[in-house]
């Protein structure tokens, strides 16, 4: 994205020099071999670190390695790719060598160097780049450069491989892995370069691009819908919101292929479970600790949210967002088949599903933002989305129509229920329970109270 000012660079751009890398932690596919060949022909993947390293140490071919991070408080989005040799030389030469002559010092021919820079401008989220660089090579590089003293010496020094980094272009998608973390996972902002070791909520990893195109689909699809139906109830009153949400179906959202399947459950239901929620929340407190309110509070109408707040308090309705159940996701296996999940729970023979929280699905949809606006990471990827195609879903005429419909709904039902009163049965039309949860695709009422499964992994940066 790119919206944090310039003066918030010097004390968030870091980079850190490593002499050695996990392999394990790059994943390198087996077609990551084309990285590092000569005359055409690829060499064998090599088996260990330091056959790894040496590799990178040789290289000369028209590729390298590289691994780009897109992180927030919630979710973790990691992939590994190739990068331009010659674009990652002059990138990692921009400090004048300095890097690279300090690794040629110490001995080592390969240099491994991560700079991490601001992704948005919440502050919570950044972007990292690892690169895996010959480092007499890079040394080389920068001596042809010609950089001057005085240009090292300029205030953006400091952070001038930050900057170099972020623009280097990922070319290729080796594979990548999406992770989301536990409930009420936060960063240390002030200490970036720590590992991170956070309870996993799910995980998933792939090699095919489309893996992330099909979730960043319904995604995006809930989130322009629920914003257009926010903007509706909040512009419209109490009123209007309470008659639209009787005519108001379960919201599914599918992909084009109905790989990845979004269901969102019904928010009345947090309502009308409110009292219990309340007991299991007083019950952690003390427990749990709250992140700062921020946007996890989206998708919730005024009216909901004002109810909520007269029943427990702002707390309480950070603790729901944070802990309760607002979504469910679904993948199917057998369509998307190069998928490796982790934390998932198996419905059939093809279908797994996860479940999230209100937060979770707002630093997921943050992520995928960071990476389709990002111009250099595979800058060819297209968001499949057709309501982003045509972007006039809150336009007059759009907006003229819904209001006409819900008005001609509040309109019939008003009659329905005057009808239902005269014939003695005074009470407003309500879906049936048991049709409630669409062939067990809904989350029943038990459902609704807070998530207390145990975290499947321990993940670390």
């Amino acid at each position: 994205m790119g919206r944090a000012k310039r003066g918030s660079l010097h004390h968030r751009h870091r980079h850190r020099r490593r002499s050695t890398a996990r392999l394990d932690r790059l994943l390198l596919p087996p077609s990551a071999a084309a990285a590092s060949c000569r005359g055409g022909h690829p060499r064998a993947l090599p088996s260990s670190e330091q056959e790894f390293l040496e590799s990178i140490a040789d290289s000369d071919e028209r590729l390298l390695p590289c691994v780009r991070t897109y992180e927030n408080d919630a979710a973790r989005l990691g992939l590994v790719g190739a990068v331009d040799f010659g674009q990652a030389l002059t990138a990692a030469a921009a400090d004048g060598g300095e890097a690279a002559r300090e690794h040629v010092e110490s001995g080592a021919r390969a240099m491994v160097v991560e700079t991490v820079y601001p992704g948005g401008a919440d502050g919570r989220s950044t972007v990292s780049t690892r690169l895996f660089l010959p480092a007499r090579k890079v040394k080389e590089k920068a001596r042809k450069l010609k950089i001057t003293k005085d240009m090292l010496g300029s205030p953006t020094s400091s952070n001038i491989l930050a900057m170099t980094f972020r623009q280097v272009v990922v070319q290729q998608l080796w594979n990548f892995q999406l992770v989301l973390f536990h409930f009420g996972a936060e960063r240390n902002m002030e200490d970036l370069e720590s590992p991170r070791e956070v309870p996993v909520s799910f995980a998933l990893s792939s090699s095919d691009e489309q893996v992330i195109s099909m979730l960043a689909e319904v995604v995006c699809t809930s989130a322009l819908q629920s914003t257009e139906q926010l903007v509706l109830d909040n512009a419209h009153g109490e009123i209007f919101s309470a008659v639209s949400r009787w005519f108001r179906k379960p919201r599914r959202f599918s992909s084009k292929d109905s790989s990845v399947i979004l269901w969102k459950l019904f928010e009345n239901e947090m309502v009308e479970n409110a009292t219990i929620l309340l007991e299991q929340f007083s019950a952690s407190k003390g427990k749990i600790r709250l992140r700062k309110p921020g946007s996890k509070f989206f998708g919730w109408t005024r009216a909901m949210q004002s109810k909520l707040e007269k029943i427990g308090g702002p707390d309480f309705c950070a603790w729901l967002s944070e802990y309760v159940p607002a979504y469910r996701l679904q993948v199917d296996t057998q369509k998307l088949q190069d998928l490796k999940l982790d934390g998932w729970r198996q419905l059939d023979e093809s279908m797994q599903e996860v479940l999230l929280t209100q937060s979770q699905m707002a630093g997921l949809a943050d992520i995928l933002d960071l990476f389709y606006e990002d111009v250099y990471t595979l800058p060819t990827k297209e968001l499949s989305c057709d309501m982003v195609v045509n972007p006039t879903i809150l336009s007059n005429e759009k907006w003229s129509s819904s209001l006409l419909k819900m008005l001609s709904l509040a309109f019939v039902g008003v009659i329905f229920a005057v009808a239902l009163k005269a014939s003695g049965h005074g009470f407003l039309p309500q879906f049936a329970k048991d049709k409630r949860y669409l062939d067990g695709h809904e989350t029943p009422p038990s459902e609704i109270n807070s998530l207390h499964d145990e975290p499947s992994d321990q993940a670390k940066v």
